[in-house]
């Protein structure tokens, strides 16, 4: 991992078997090998690729401006399309664009595919989501509410 580059670990969740469908995002962030935020959303009636947009551009908002960005996913959807300008027939085109805007905050953004299980981290995120996902089912659950997760060293 190089110096001072914010590696952002990407995860998310959807339930398509509920008729709200369910779905959840998060990340866990990283700088010189110590664990520096971790974020958490979920929301009804949308998919695990909005989610993860999602706090991809929490991410590019929180972090300070000219940073490098690694997010580290097994999503290829996410390395595919977060900063390819949208067509008419594209899904999640406003976050792509708003992924496309704040890219030029930064130094360099990159998107890096990972296996799901070599890293333990990435699947903890896919966690994340899942209980965030779960949670939201409960009664009366704030829509679109993010939460954020304190870091245990």
């Amino acid at each position: 991992m190089e110096p001072d580059t914010y590696y952002v670990w990407c995860g998310g969740s959807c339930d398509y078997a509920h008729d709200e469908r369910c779905s959840g995002g998060a990340y866990i962030m990283q700088r010189n090998d110590e664990t520096l935020d971790t974020y958490v959303i979920s929301d009804d009636h949308t998919t695990e690729f909005r989610m993860i947009l999602s706090v991809m551009i929490h991410a590019m908002k929180v972090i300070p401006e000219g940073a490098s960005i690694v997010f580290m996913t097994n999503v290829s959807y996410i390395q595919q399309n977060y900063d390819k300008v949208p067509t008419d027939k594209s899904a999640n085109a406003d976050l792509i664009n708003e992924c496309i805007s704040l890219k030029a905050r930064h130094t360099s953004i990159n998107v890096r595919i990972v296996p799901f299980h070599k890293y333990s981290i990435l699947p903890a995120t896919h966690e994340l989501a899942h209980d965030a996902m779960t949670e939201r089912r409960a009664p009366h659950p704030p829509k679109g509410a993010a939460i954020r997760m304190p870091i245990e060293n």
